[in-house]
């Protein structure tokens, strides 16, 4: 049976994990009584290592790999808009930033270090970007797209995300370590958001149903589609995506919402922390460890661990 434990960044007034990788190391955020806001590094005992990049406002760790390598954002006193950063194993922290950009967002991180993610200039707030792990950045735009935002990347260097067009509507891509762009719609969508990709080359996302709400897609490498449908519910957003297609998310029926899992069969289980009011997962490890975070009835935000 799946346990769920509960755990806090001492001294902090919220904690919120964003990714957990394949040995259980989970990252994510913690709030300063103060009100800032800084990263964390919870190991595999339940320790804690804290992430502040040098002089910085904030920090936001947004994703990890399995050696342990952290990719985020932060902000400085400058006002200049996010930077990007890079942590190494061994807690040294690089910082990046796009020539000539208003703000550099990583979204993901690979097992082999490359990062993507987006920054913006004065010609759009959003262009795709690639950063190797010696630190050269290549960048992309679909064409004519009036923004584009990567959100993941593979263990191959593929990268999957959204791209607006100048009428502002989402569609979704892909995008190969080669730099050949595929563009893809799911059926009869109002819009298309890529969120994830496997090892197997998986996409999960979600998508914009005639009623305008949201709903959960598969893509399979062939490009066929997959819609998943949750009983009973008007909605569901899906967060992360494991190797065997496991996912976690969160539907949303006519009361209120609530935690899943979704085996690669196809079966749903809750995964709602008991007594918590909100419960958001964040990271899916192919060892099927969950983490993410959940509100009390105080309102206070604590994470999780389900394993």
């Amino acid at each position: 049976m799946a346990q769920i434990i509960p755990f806090d960044v001492p001294g902090s007034l919220g904690t919120s994990p964003a990714a957990i990788n394949c040995v259980g190391e989970i990252t994510g955020t913690y709030t300063h009584s103060g009100g800032q806001t800084d990263g964390f590094l919870r190991k595999q005992d339940g320790s804690f290592a804290l992430i502040h990049v040098p002089n910085s406002v904030n920090t936001f760790p947004v994703a990890i790999n399995r050696c342990g390598e952290i990719a985020g954002w932060y902000t400085d006193a400058s006002g200049t808009g996010a930077m990007g950063f890079f942590r190494m194993r061994d807690g040294a922290i690089v910082v990046f930033q796009l020539p000539n950009s208003t703000q550099t967002m990583p979204t993901a991180i690979n097992s082999e270090g490359e990062v993507t993610g987006h920054y913006g200039d004065a010609r759009s707030p959003a262009h795709g970007f690639v950063r190797a792990i010696h630190g050269s950045i290549g960048t992309f735009d679909v064409p004519a797209a009036a923004q584009t935002c990567p959100n993941d990347i593979s263990y191959a260097g593929a990268t999957v995300g959204q791209w607006q067009d100048a009428g502002q509507h989402l569609h979704g891509f892909l995008r190969s370590a080669a730099g050949v762009l595929t563009t893809f719609d799911v059926p009869n969508a109002a819009s298309t958001t890529p969120m994830a990709i496997t090892r197997h080359d998986l996409i999960m996302g979600r998508y914009t149903d005639a009623h305008g709400q949201p709903q959960t897609f598969l893509r399979e490498p062939n490009g066929a589609f997959q819609m998943i449908v949750i009983p009973g519910a008007l909605s569901s957003t899906p967060c992360a995506i494991n190797a065997a297609g496991e996912m976690a998310g969160v539907w949303s029926d006519a009361i209120r919402a609530h935690s899943f899992l979704r085996n690669a069969s196809g079966a749903i289980t809750d995964i709602d922390v008991p007594h918590a009011t909100v419960t958001q997962p964040a990271g899916l490890n192919d060892g099927g460890e969950i983490t993410g975070y959940f509100n009390d009835a105080h309102g206070r935000t604590h994470g999780f661990l389900r394993h």
